[in-house]
């Protein structure tokens, strides 16, 4: 080599073992200590310098080994964190070093190609060039997993408060927290092409990270590595995961990994860096398949988070009555000056809010918990939970009843519900408590033994009770000693609401201090609760985390920071979980994921030749009108407007019978049924307000051809399913939410007319008309297919034609 200049140019660490340590400090922000660094290369097998008795005959050890000494590694002698104290200097800084970062994007690039480059030219020889990327990729990943990554809980809560900023300064600001919000889809490799996955913010930077270090490896990074990045990146939080949770989370779990000795499914590793990450989470792809996927993972995380909390709480408290039993100078400075190491909690004890649409939903999801608890479970005021939110018990005197009648009416009854459908039996059903109006309160308290029908609570010292003490949990606890509630959106409001002469102390408290402290809010089952009043789910998320009127009970020393800053929502997570992306959903998920580890998002993509335009078994020529329309604000009124001066014109002159005419919304429908009744047309309404005596009255003169139009709700047909005998033509004013609507709607054509009208109404053939705006492009893409929909939104025409 050459003299070396005057200013010589920058290069990137030499050597292999230099520029592993070097990714882990780009990737994870922190130093990376020397011995570690060769423990765990001796750990996997990957180092020169392993002793000569570690590398004869040794194996890699396991991902479950690994994680065993993780959290082994968590207690100190006196029961604290072993490594919260080295953690905390660090990941107080990681946010603002996010920040840094986007501020100067083209400084940390160029650090970046610079690092490439030098690894490029000073890359050291012994094999081929396509295996040394290789091997030198697969050095990485696994140098990755044996490290053990920071716990989630630590990073995400030991963090400091976002610097408080004046009035002038907030608009300067604006631009670069939208900056830290932008999301870009990511390819993880492990889904079906289907399903999109977009990341923002400091999980975007730490995916990004990940993919640049692994490009500095090699030219071209193979699928594969893509995939085994992700796996690790996923699978990195478990290893700090609880022992009493990863105990029983393979026998639980078992039915969704097919068997195969994973511990996640793809689906569970797409959505669990997120979770465990404490970043916001809108996941719009739920099917009934999949349902359980979700909500393992959803379960684990509430349990994970709480027991930390309340372990870390029962040993601080612990610590503290030590130092302040020792009465000496020497304990009190300490207690002073680790004053923000006892701050471990918010204002009041609950600490995850979980929305349910039904009673049954919820009980699945507590029976989930205990099983992930499994026999170190002690659980309190079961068979009152069983009889309120379990399935509604069976007379046994109907049971033995042996009248063929009765007999006959049950089995008339079990036919109408199959053809229902599994997923409105598994809400609504008669084994289903569809109750909507519920809320309850449980309470975790870990680090207990039962002995002689008595609990007593047990120290974890060293971690060593964590594997013989249990958990007691106790139900339907009053809200401000509770950690978890589950409620519906309806209950919980009314909770929250004064009402005058009520006796129950929570409905007539006519606050909200419970929620000020909030650290995971989960909405399961979203398109269900759309359905019901999503208003309701608003006003909830708009009561989280503001700062309690009561405060008499408070010990602010134990407060953190962020929630004495009024900043609990840049910490509180927001979980969305529905079958499909609303409007409503979209916008709230906007409007309060609000979370400083950024978000998740994950999609479906409806294919063309797997829309539910496809179901449709009747032949029939289905057209779809796109209505112009200037703003999203004027969609009801243009959709009106466009019906009453082309559509009804046309229905009347003809005197069009057997009309079903469905409208998603009931607002439209009041505006459509006052149109009607100026043009004195003959219909009849099926609403979900109606009595089930005017429904029936209704249909049957629908049926008959005594009423020409029938007006169609679409959460009617959500909540009762319908079979509606003699409909001919259909009109949907607006697109349906569910796309199934569609097709299920459709194929009632032709159904059950009566011989006395089969001839004359026959000659008309059968129609259908789908109204819709530039607006409703989610709903299009379900029915019609990505593909379709986008030339439908884009397109010059305004009509197109499906014909089956």
């Amino acid at each position: 080599m050459g003299a070396k200049s005057k200013h010589p140019k920058k290069k990137g660490p030499k050597g292999k073992k230099a520029r592993a340590k070097a990714k882990l400090d780009q990737v994870w922000g922190e130093s990376v200590d020397e011995d570690a660094r060769k423990a765990s290369k001796v750990r996997f097998g990957k180092s020169r310098l392993m002793p000569e008795d570690a590398k004869k005959g040794s194996r890699v050890e396991s991902n479950d080994a690994v994680a065993a000494k993780v959290r082994q590694s968590r207690y100190d002698d006196d029961g604290s964190s072993s490594e919260s104290e080295d953690v905390d200097d660090n990941a107080g800084n990681s946010f603002s070093h996010f920040l840094k970062r986007i501020r100067q994007p083209e400084d940390t690039r160029m650090d970046v190609d610079s690092s490439s480059e030098s690894s490029a030219e000073e890359s050291e020889g012994g094999s081929s060039e396509t295996e040394s990327d290789d091997e030198s990729i697969d050095d990485a990943i696994a140098t990755d997993v044996a490290l053990p990554t920071q716990d989630p809980f630590e990073a995400h809560f030991s963090k400091a408060p976002l610097p408080q900023l004046d009035v002038s300064e907030k608009k300067k600001t604006k631009d670069l927290v939208a900056l830290t919000q932008q999301i870009r889809k990511v390819n993880t490799s492990i889904l079906d092409s289907s399903l999109d996955v977009h990341l923002s913010g400091p999980l975007l930077d730490q995916w990004e990270s990940i993919e640049e270090a692994m490009k500095m490896q090699s030219n071209g990074v193979k699928k594969s590595h893509v995939r085994r990045a992700w796996e690790h990146f996923a699978k990195g939080p478990y290893g700090h995961a609880r022992e009493i949770l990863t105990r029983n989370w393979r026998e639980v779990n078992k039915s969704c990994i097919r068997g195969d000795g994973r511990v996640f499914s793809s689906l569970q590793l797409a959505l669990y860096p997120a979770i465990s990450r404490y970043a916001d989470v809108l996941m719009t792809a739920e099917t009934r398949q999949n349902r359980d996927e979700i909500n393992h993972l959803l379960a684990m995380h509430v349990l994970e988070h709480v027991l930390t909390c309340k372990t870390r709480i029962q040993r601080h408290n612990r610590r503290i009555k030590e130092l302040s039993a020792a009465d000496n100078d020497k304990s009190d400075a300490l207690l002073d000056e680790d004053i923000d190491k006892w701050r471990d909690q918010g204002y009041t004890s609950p600490k995850v809010l979980i929305l349910f649409p039904t009673r049954g939903t919820s009980w699945k999801f507590v029976h989930l918990m205990m099983d992930l608890l499994g026999e170190s479970a002690f659980l309190d005021n079961e068979e009152r939970f069983e009889a309120e939110f379990g399935p509604p018990s069976v007379d046994e005197d109907e049971e033995k009843e042996d009248d063929e009648k009765e007999e006959m009416k049950r089995q008339r009854r079990k036919s109408v519900m199959k053809q229902k459908g599994q997923e409105w039996n598994d809400l609504f059903g008669d084994e289903a408590n569809d109750d909507d109006d519920f809320k309850i309160g449980m309470s975790l308290n870990p680090n207990v033994v039962k002995t002689k029908g008595k609990k007593k609570r047990v120290a974890a010292e060293n971690g060593a009770a964590g594997s013989s003490a249990g958990v007691a949990v106790k139900l339907f606890t009053e809200f401000y000693k509770s950690d978890i509630i589950l409620a519906s959106p309806i209950g919980l409001k009314m909770a929250t609401t004064k009402t005058e002469g009520e006796d129950d102390e929570e409905a007539a408290a006519s606050d909200v201090d419970f929620l000020s402290s909030i650290d995971i809010c989960i909405v399961a089952r979203s398109d269900v609760l759309a359905m019901q009043n999503w208003d309701h789910v608003n006003s909830i998320l708009e009561c989280l985390n503001q700062q309690p009127k009561n405060t008499s009970n408070i010990d602010f020393s134990r407060v953190r920071n962020y929630f004495l800053e009024g900043q609990g929502e840049n910490w509180r997570q927001l979980i969305m979980v529905s079958k499909f992306a609303d409007p409503f959903i979209l916008s709230s998920f906007r409007r309060y994921g609000k979370n400083i580890e950024g978000q998740l998002k994950l999609r479906r993509q409806t294919p063309d030749d797997d829309a539910d335009v496809t179901n449709v078994t009747v032949h029939v020529k289905q057209v779809f009108q796109r209505v112009s329309c200037e703003s999203v604000s004027q969609v009801g009124s243009s959709r009106l407007r466009y019906f009453s001066e082309h559509v009804l014109p046309k229905l009347m002159r003809l005197k069009q019978k057997h009309t079903l005419i469905f409208i998603p919304s009931y607002f439209d429908f009041v505006s459509v049924r006052n149109l009607l009744l100026k043009q004195e047309a003959s219909f009849v309404s099926v609403t979900e307000y109606a009595r089930v005596s005017e429904i029936s009255r209704g249909r049957a003169r629908f049926h008959q051809g005594r009423k020409d139009i029938m007006l169609y709700t679409g959460r009617a047909h959500f909540f009762l399913r319908h079979k509606i005998k003699g409909v001919r033509h259909v009109i949907f004013f607006g697109l349906p939410e569910y796309a199934e609507f569609y097709s299920s709607i459709i194929n009632m054509l032709d159904g059950g007319l009566s011989e006395l009208e089969e001839d004359v109404v026959t000659r008309m053939p059968l129609s259908c008309l789908s109204l819709f705006t530039r607006y409703e492009a989610h709903q299009l893409e379900r029915i019609v297919g990505t593909g379709n929909a986008n030339k439908m939104i884009k397109g010059e025409k305004s009509s197109y034609l499906f014909a089956t």
